[in-house]
């Protein structure tokens, strides 16, 4: 996907977006709470900034936003609470219990660090380089140099 973003940049283009992700460098327990207590998405093996850089994005910014990701999955969970008879009519009694505890869990991976939110933005590079060039010249078989 985030080849396609690039490709769909003009040169100079830039991209920016916010994505919740399990903290790097935990254990492998750790992970595993992280992955349950996140969202579908959360679940990748590279680093965010890693894998902006293998799509051949430059300029790779980030923005820890994590603190205010938790004070508003608190709010969230505090409104839902506040106003459980009209969510608990609109949801349904299980699916607002399954939210609820889905939330709680949340917030409990991002108080123990275990899940960031951050803002990232990156740029489309000005002059694209082929494959594997890296700022080389061309090798060209004798025969084919035209």
């Amino acid at each position: 996907m985030l080849r396609a973003c690039r490709r769909s940049l003009k040169p100079g283009g830039r991209v920016a977006f916010y994505t919740i992700y399990v903290t790097p460098g935990l254990s492998h327990a750790a992970r595993r709470q992280a992955l349950k207590a996140g969202p579908s998405s959360v679940y990748s093996r590279a680093e965010q900034q890693a894998l902006l850089r293998s799509a051949g994005f430059v300029g790779v910014e980030e923005m820890d936003v994590t603190d205010e990701y938790l004070r508003i999955a608190r709010a969230w969970l505090a409104a839902n609470e506040t106003h459980a008879a009209l969510v608990r009519q609109s949801e349904g009694e299980a699916e607002f219990t399954v939210r609820q505890a889905e939330r709680r869990l949340r917030i409990q991976a991002i108080e123990n660090g275990l899940l960031r939110r951050s803002l990232f933005v990156a740029e489309r590079p000005e002059k694209v380089q082929p494959r594997g060039m890296h700022g080389r010249r061309p090798v060209l078989t004798p025969g084919l140099q035209q």
